[in-house]
């Protein structure tokens, strides 16, 4: 199968991973599984006769024949020639897992929109190791960012495993690893203040390297600081999760 560089594409060859996936994934008969980036199908295949019903969305028009050749015996499973960026997950009303060996040009920008997305049951995604990592560091680390906020506010996070490059086709140049994230009960109060939050931490870590008096200004004043109980001369990686909670709670009441 030729893989496009422009796809990110990394196509997996090796069964005992796969097993090893389908595994940790545990895919039961009553699931219904959405699978971001299905490829040449080869998770999708030791998956899909496990499960009520699958849904591909895949972006790459070359790949769509393989997938429909795939689904074909399974009536309640579909192909979705489509960008998952642009893809409306709101069209699944009912309960809804999501697996995939996300592209790694774009990994980032999926997390972010699947914090958006309702009716989650879990999600199990093979990425990159070094965003894996990022996503769940701690505060007050050099990876500690944007990213490890917004997941670990909407999502549990579990590192399973890391992945060896020499299972994927073409061979990355990186290390990858596979995460399971399960969604959190909503800790935000309502969609204003879930807002606040977004732009708080958007805010916070664009001036990664300033003190959140300087770029938190927009939002914060030092008398707002003090009130809060937060130190001003902190810089964002200094914040943990509950911190940005706080900090968006108190200007969306403000």
């Amino acid at each position: 199968m030729l893989h496009k560089k422009k796809f990110g594409q990394h196509f997996l060859i090796d069964q005992n991973i796969i097993n090893k996936l389908v595994n940790y994934i545990n895919p039961i008969k009553e699931d219904s599984i959405i699978e971001i980036g299905p490829g040449d199908g080869a998770l999708t295949k030791s998956i899909i006769s496990k499960v009520d019903s699958m849904c591909l969305i895949e972006k790459d028009s070359d790949l769509v024949d393989e997938l429909l050749f795939i689904t074909n015996n399974y009536k309640k499973s579909k192909v979705i020639n489509n960008d998952v960026l642009k893809f409306d997950f709101s069209n699944f009303k009912d309960s809804i897992r999501v697996i995939g060996n996300l592209p790694y040009n774009i990994s980032t920008e999926i997390i972010f929109k699947m914090c958006n997305v309702k009716n989650l049951i879990d999600m199990h995604f093979m990425l990159q190791k070094e965003v894996v990592d990022r996503m769940i560091s701690n505060s007050n680390t050099k990876i500690y960012g944007r990213l490890s906020v917004m997941t670990q506010a909407y999502f549990i996070t579990k590192k399973l495993f890391d992945i060896s490059e020499h299972v994927f086709m073409p061979k990355p140049k990186v290390k990858s690893s596979f995460i399971r994230l399960l969604p959190r009960v909503s800790i935000f109060n309502n969609k204003k203040h879930e807002n606040m939050f977004y732009n708080v931490v958007k805010s916070a870590f664009e001036g990664r390297r300033k003190m959140i008096r300087t770029s938190l200004k927009k939002y914060l004043t030092i008398k707002d600081f003090s009130a809060l109980d937060i130190k001003p001369e902190l810089r964002a990686e200094n914040l943990m999760v509950k911190d940005y909670l706080l900090i968006s709670n108190y200007v969306d009441k403000n």
